[in-house]
């Protein structure tokens, strides 16, 4: 590092930095000027004081500071294990941060500490949880939402229940009967239903809630049949009114 001659050096910039981002008032702006200063007269940049942070002496860069990307720039060092640990429950990642998260991570392994306290808190079979979880993918993992172990919890519970309730196909007429059954299906269920099938909807359920889906759309197809002809309606008259003005 160039400038740097005094062994306490980068000490003293590192808790400077410590005061700016955790201080408030006239003490973060104090700890700024010094900050910088200090940089300028040592030929310093703040990625010499901490590598997740760019090579720049402009203090107001660590406005932008995150202590996920801090973390992450650890992965491949000797301090990889302290930063996963804080790693798999950040819920600031972005998605190119999530895929470099995954490949230092063992996700069953993971899942193999945290699926006992899971099937607690959902009340399901530990057992069941820990064999559904051994068969989640990395694309599981970033087809979810939030941090790593919640998108695995997500993940090992929806495989589980992909195991336990089989694939089932609702017969449908239309593309609104489809459309109105499919949403029936994922909002009952919290599950998304299988791929398009020229049939109709296909999807995992148990045999009550395929008799609650069939009775639902029994009862409440012909109201989601003149909803969807009166929203047609509306939208012909609204185009054609553009038309006419």
């Amino acid at each position: 590092m160039p400038g740097v001659t005094d062994p306490d050096l980068l000490v003293r910039a590192r808790k400077l930095m410590g005061l700016y981002r955790g201080g408030v008032g006239g003490e973060r702006g104090n700890a700024g000027r010094r900050l910088s200063a200090l940089l300028r007269e040592h030929d310093l940049t703040l990625f010499d004081l901490d590598p997740s942070l760019p090579v720049t002496q402009d203090v107001a860069a660590l406005d932008r500071w995150r202590e996920s990307a801090a973390l992450l720039a650890r992965l491949g060092t000797d301090a990889q294990d302290d930063a996963l640990s804080v790693l798999v429950d950040a819920d600031d990642l972005t998605d190119p941060e999530m895929c470099r998260l995954l490949e230092a991570v063992n996700l069953h392994r993971l899942a193999e500490v945290r699926v006992d306290g899971w099937a607690a808190l959902d009340g399901l079979d530990p057992a069941a949880l820990r064999q559904a979880a051994a068969a989640i993918t990395p694309d599981d993992v970033l087809a979810a939402q939030g941090s790593l172990a919640a998108r695995l919890r997500f993940a090992a519970a929806r495989q589980l229940y992909f195991q336990t309730h089989p694939p089932r196909l609702i017969r449908t007429a239309t593309p609104v009967h489809k459309a109105f059954v499919r949403a029936l299906i994922e909002t009952l269920t919290g599950h998304p239903a299988l791929p398009p099938d020229p049939e109709g909807v296909r999807a995992h359920l148990s045999a009550p809630q395929l008799a609650r889906v069939r009775a639902l759309s029994a009862t409440f197809l012909p109201e989601a049949d003149r909803r969807a002809e009166q929203a047609a309606r509306e939208y012909g008259e609204a185009l054609a009114r553009q038309e006419r003005d």
